[in-house]
């Protein structure tokens, strides 16, 4: 069994699939899911991105089953039916989700005690708690953090402590709702650095996020636009589609902008680039 994945050898099909999803909140005139529709694959990198109040938060609460779908042709997580209360409760031993601030999920009065936690209220037996515990805290760099309190840690250290935590139990699907918000640079390189280490394992993540760069290394990009599916893609056919861009709010990451930026003075690119390598090696193919 993998580090971080439940071992699912017979697992078959998509581990999250729903078609026609609706929500709406209480008192709110229009829906934030308006009749979605998403399949993830077993090991599939998403990055699902859009505006504010385009639904993602909303759909990655549906998908951790924390949250009762309005109704839905069909929606499961890892084969458990998200639109009953029972498979929602099948669904959050599954899917582990990870929120943007990270002292929603800290609960404990030290960093192995909180990363513990969950195997404790499934009541695995101690000496496998500890081995789990020691295992996740080493994967996440966290060893010598162990007794240190929650409110002693930075930004960075509490989000990797939450999302070791939250892998602690051994998931098959991981759902990061912009986990890197509130963090100042050093932080979101450190959990980026972690989430990235992720992507060999055979977890399937789903990204949420409005920073452009933390959606170019997806396998895949799904944009939200009032609650339903504009686009479902390749990273680089979004990024190409300038206009669609401007209408969903959108921007391309640094390497893209600084491409374009060089294009509008007459040096174009080939691209868009991505990543700073990709822009430096465009700019030594063109001279």
């Amino acid at each position: 069994m993998s580090d971080v994945r439940a071992d699912t050898p017979n697992a078959v099909g998509p581990v999250l699939s729903v078609a026609g999803l609706q929500f709406r909140y209480p008192g709110a005139v229009d829906d934030a899911l308006a009749g979605l529709d998403l399949r993830v694959a077993a090991g599939e990198f998403v990055a699902l991105v859009g505006a504010n109040g385009s639904g993602k938060s909303t759909l990655a609460r549906i998908l951790g089953g924390l949250e009762r779908p309005g109704g839905a042709a069909h929606a499961a997580a890892c084969g458990h039916d998200l639109l009953t209360e029972a498979g929602r409760l099948a669904a959050r031993r599954d899917v582990g989700v990870l929120f943007q601030d990270p002292e929603n999920q800290l609960v404990a009065q030290c960093v192995e005690e909180d990363v513990a936690f969950g195997l404790e209220n499934l009541a695995w037996p101690t000496a496998r708690i500890r081995e789990r515990v020691d295992g996740m805290l080493a994967r996440f760099w966290l060893t010598e953090l162990r007794r240190r309190e929650p409110h002693l840690l930075s930004g960075g250290q509490k989000q990797r402590t939450a999302l070791a935590g939250v892998l602690a139990v051994p998931r098959r699907v991981l759902v990061l709702d912009e986990p890197t918000a509130m963090l100042d640079p050093a932080g979101r390189r450190e959990v980026l650095e972690a989430v990235d280490g992720l992507r060999h394992e055979g977890l399937a993540v789903v990204y949420v996020t409005q920073e452009m760069d933390e959606a170019a290394g997806a396998d895949r990009v799904v944009a939200l636009e009032r609650g339903v599916v504009t686009y479902d893609g390749p990273v680089r056919g979004l990024f190409g589609d300038h206009e669609r861009l401007r209408r969903l709010g959108l921007g391309l990451p640094p390497a893209g902008e600084l491409a374009l930026a060089l294009g509008e003075r007459g040096r174009e690119l080939p691209g868009p680039p991505l990543t700073l390598d990709e822009l430096v090696l465009g700019l030594e193919q063109v001279g």
